[in-house]
């Protein structure tokens, strides 16, 4: 798994967040309330040292109203889709699932080779899943396929959008 602090995208959370911050006017635990965090897990998301859940950075984009493409990208949300973390979630599922059914294997050997527990797989099968920031990334590369693609932000080339 990618290390924290070389990870392109806590870096660019961390930076963005710092900025939302110097805009806002506030205090560094006023805002972390604002964005529901604690103080102490603000200053781990500044100091790259938590690698926050799906649903976390779900909500911090909704409080900030910013979308997570924006948060993690630097970029404008451009044509890919602003999606909750349930959204993200169902994704997320559907694109394991239709990998896995491709990949022909038992459960067992698709779970290492994604690198994921047994359980865990479970849990993203059924769409109860709500994984790191960095495990997300992890299973998109041993997939092929982009992050933002896993978590149907981004469609891939020949589908239709899965979560509304």
């Amino acid at each position: 798994m990618e290390d924290r602090l070389a990870s392109p995208h806590l870096e660019r959370l961390a930076k963005n967040l710092i900025a939302h911050l110097e805009k806002s006017g506030m205090t560094k635990p006023q805002f972390a309330e604002s964005i529901g965090m604690s103080g102490s897990q603000f200053r781990y998301v500044r100091s790259r040292a938590a690698n926050p859940s799906i649903e976390m950075l779900a909500k911090i984009s909704a409080k900030l109203k910013t979308p997570l493409y924006e948060l993690l990208e630097d970029c404008q949300l451009g044509h890919r889709r602003n999606l909750s973390a349930k959204q993200m979630s169902k994704n997320l599922s559907v694109i394991v699932k239709r990998k896995y059914v491709e990949s022909g294997l038992d459960k067992e050997q698709f779970a290492k080779i994604i690198g994921v527990s047994l359980p865990q797989l479970y849990l993203m099968l059924r769409g109860d899943s709500n994984p790191s920031l960095l495990a997300v990334v992890e299973i998109a590369r041993r997939l092929g396929i982009g992050m933002w693609e896993l978590l149907g932000v981004k469609l891939m080339q020949i589908e239709k959008p899965l979560a509304r």
